[in-house]
């Protein structure tokens, strides 16, 4: 018996969705490097719809029956890579401080190194509602930074808020990961 990757198109509209949104990063990095106002104005328009893609990809999945096992590895990726070079030039732009990016960038790289470990085992560790806040605050931040002047602190505020988010989730799949199996003891999370 054949699974629904092996029948199905991997080309669903949610992955096109995570593609589109791995395709828009060097063009808002080269439109946020540019010095015209009005080109600066296209990198923001170009970062709300790819943070609008991250939203949609899932509910489209899960509502259309439309998951995938390279949807399951793509949309995170496309996320990461999304937040974490855009953090990284904002950083560069002195727009957002090093340590933040730093902090937030470094905590992808350690979660989801873990979780590809443990997918190669054969266990898939999903996104927590901490992750998926964090992600969703982080990508309001980044916008309200790149908007205007006017928006820039409560966008900062909303990105120091997101790092809280970003170590809350780390610790907890941490925990899960590594939670030790006690005889008798109940184990907690599910």
């Amino acid at each position: 018996m054949k699974s629904r990757d092996e029948t199905t198109s991997v080309w669903t509209l949610p992955n096109s969705l995570s593609l589109v949104r791995i395709l828009f990063i060097p063009a808002i990095l080269y439109l946020i490097s540019t010095q015209n106002e009005q080109l600066r104005f296209a990198s923001r328009i170009l970062f709300i719809i790819a943070g609008i893609t991250d939203g949609l990809d899932g509910l489209i999945a899960r509502r259309m029956s439309m998951k995938t096992k390279l949807g399951v590895y793509l949309d995170p990726i496309a996320d990461k890579l999304l937040i974490s070079t855009v953090l990284i030039t904002l950083s560069c732009y002195r727009l957002v401080p090093l340590w933040v990016t730093v902090v937030m960038v470094s905590r992808e790289f350690v979660i989801n190194g873990l979780r590809s470990f443990y997918a190669g085992e054969g266990i898939i560790i999903y996104s927590s509602f901490a992750g998926k806040l964090k992600t969703t605050l982080q990508i309001v931040g980044i916008a309200c930074v790149l908007f205007s002047r006017s928006f820039y602190v409560p966008g900062l505020v909303i990105i120091y808020v997101s790092l809280c988010f970003s170590l809350y989730s780390a610790y907890k799949y941490i925990c899960a990961i590594f939670r030790p199996e006690i005889p008798g003891w109940p184990q907690g999370g599910k």
